[in-house]
């Protein structure tokens, strides 16, 4: 959801995919023009038909494995795949020749800098984007906000706190 939203900040015709109607319509409340599900249609061959063969500038794959053939299909000539995530394996098949006749750019991001860091929050204090936490937990539940995520449990960010300070 922060993805979306700083793409949609910034000007950009934005394209999300999800597995359900309620986290399509939550990308949708987070900024996303576009919102594919997966689970009934390729993403790569929507976004290739719907901008007429040419695809999309960037694509930002938080996936891994299962998606990444899709994200290079998705991505125009001269495009740059970024790659920060990889909860469905980190090994994924990769067709050199796509890479390199659409002359791609691949970048491996992670949180980026402390600057850059400091003008997102900077946002996030302004109410220019908007945190979406789906639950606060104590830290005696670690270990249930690690299944939720694994099971891939509704949207938004679980957050974990010390148990002296957990009020839930």
């Amino acid at each position: 959801h922060a993805c979306v939203q700083i793409a949609a900040n910034e000007g950009c015709e934005v394209w999300a995919t999800a597995s359900n109607e309620a986290k399509l319509e939550y990308a949708r409340d987070c900024g996303a023009d576009h919102a594919i599900d997966y689970t009934e249609r390729e993403f790569a061959e929507v976004v290739t038909s719907e901008t007429d063969g040419r695809g999309v500038d960037v694509v930002v794959d938080h996936v891994g494995e299962a998606t990444w053939d899709d994200s290079l299909s998705a991505a125009a000539r001269g495009g740059t795949v970024v790659t920060c995530g990889a909860t469905s394996g980190i090994s994924p098949e990769t067709n050199i020749p796509k890479v390199f006749w659409k002359q791609l750019d691949i970048l491996g991001s992670t949180m980026g800098t402390p600057g850059e860091m400091d003008d997102v929050m900077a946002k996030v204090f302004d109410g220019t984007f908007e945190p979406r936490v789906r639950e606060v937990l104590p830290m005696s539940q670690a270990a249930r906000a690690h299944e939720m995520l694994e099971n891939r449990e509704g949207f938004g960010s679980v957050v974990v706190v010390p148990d002296a300070r957990y009020d839930g």
